[in-house]
């Protein structure tokens, strides 16, 4: 019999332990992980060689939850967390498969008519951004998502171009459009500047025959829709 060396135990004991919590998973999902495996397994796919539970549990305390961890940026946790492309770059993976999920299953609905598929399209896609941004969304004549646009812009402001925006509007023949920006601050209440830029773009994309339907300020906990007809 092969005598094993502390070495070969600790990756046999590893490899049994990975393959454990694949198991529970395969069986119950997340509900049948703690927080802190769930990212453990998640990680294991790009560690090979390293025991990464002190890992998973260090990211949890820094960031307070899965939500915070898959909005962190790429270069932070390489940086802070001696964590290699590969890995960071896997959880930057999932959340925007997470963001694409949600934007395939509004493009499939009526927006107006089911309003929490493209509030939560937003909030995944702009709400844990460290810098406002703003998105514009463009509907078709059955208010089903046709495309967006992102424009980034700096801590607290985002800049919006009326003239490019109604031009892109008329490019995918959309029929009505919806605003979307991030409050890195986490308080999703309107400035005097976010009422302002909603009469602005209502009142331009009018002169097209083109709809803003709604406005929508979100954070990662919450939306807030703004009324196009202020003003």
């Amino acid at each position: 019999m092969e005598e094993k060396t502390p070495e070969k135990a600790a990756v046999d004991d590893r490899a049994g332990h990975r393959q454990r919590l694949r198991e529970r998973f395969a069986r119950n999902g997340l509900d049948g992980l703690q927080e802190y495996e769930a990212v453990e397994l998640l990680l294991s796919y790009a560690i090979m060689r390293r025991d990464v539970k002190p890992l998973a549990k260090a990211l949890l305390r820094q960031y307070g939850s899965v939500e915070k961890l898959l909005d962190a940026p790429a270069a932070e946790l390489v940086d802070q967390h001696g964590m290699g492309q590969s890995s960071a770059l896997l959880i930057r993976l999932v959340r925007e498969l997470c963001a694409k999920y949600l934007e395939q299953r509004a493009r499939n609905v009526n927006v107006l008519e089911d309003p929490g598929s493209i509030e939560d399209f937003a909030r995944m896609k702009l709400g844990g951004s460290s810098r406002e941004t703003l998105m514009t969304i463009y509907l078709n004549a059955r208010s089903h998502i046709i495309g967006y646009d992102l424009t980034p812009g700096t801590v607290n402001r985002a800049a919006i171009y009326l003239r490019e925006l109604a031009k892109q509007a008329l490019l995918c023949n959309a029929t009505a459009v919806v605003l979307a920006h991030n409050h890195p601050s986490g308080i999703c209440l309107p400035s005097p500047e976010d009422v302002r830029l909603t009469v602005s773009v209502r009142t331009a994309l009018a002169t097209f025959g083109i709809r803003l339907v709604d406005h929508l300020i979100v954070t990662p906990a919450e939306c807030r829709h703004l009324n196009p007809e202020i003003g």
